[in-house]
């Protein structure tokens, strides 16, 4: 799958002292892709959940006030208990790549607060796409 999943603008108070956007505020921007790319795939119905066990950023080219990128996310690998989604942030309207994430998630049971076999209606949304 490779889609867009999340568009986001940033502004004045997203950037540090250099003038260009903290990489706090890029985490926060993967953050929500991840989220709405798991709630596409229904997750925010099932008990078992997939939580964020590593997360690798590359800053590739600046972002600064008044930027807007668009984010979108492709499925790289997929386990019994754990996928592996490769985000790419790019300029909307230039489309020139920002900054990728790599974020490998593993699911887990709320309830007995371990790692889980993937929902078989979730792996079944990931292979479709």
């Amino acid at each position: 799958m490779s889609a867009p999943v999340l568009t986001a603008v940033f502004h004045n108070w997203h950037c540090d002292h250099f003038g260009h956007v903290n990489v706090r505020h890029y985490a926060a921007a993967f953050d929500d892709a991840i989220f709405a790319f798991w709630s596409a795939m229904g997750t925010a119905k099932a008990g078992i959940v997939p939580v964020t066990a590593q997360q690798t950023t590359t800053f590739t080219s600046e972002v600064k006030a008044g930027d807007v990128v668009e984010i979108t996310a492709t499925l790289t690998r997929l386990g019994g208990k754990s996928a592996t989604v490769q985000l790419a942030m790019q300029d909307a309207a230039s489309q020139t790549l920002r900054a990728t994430c790599e974020v490998v998630e593993v699911f887990f049971d709320m309830d007995t607060r371990q790692s889980a076999p993937m929902p078989e209606a979730v792996r079944m949304a990931l292979e479709a796409k």
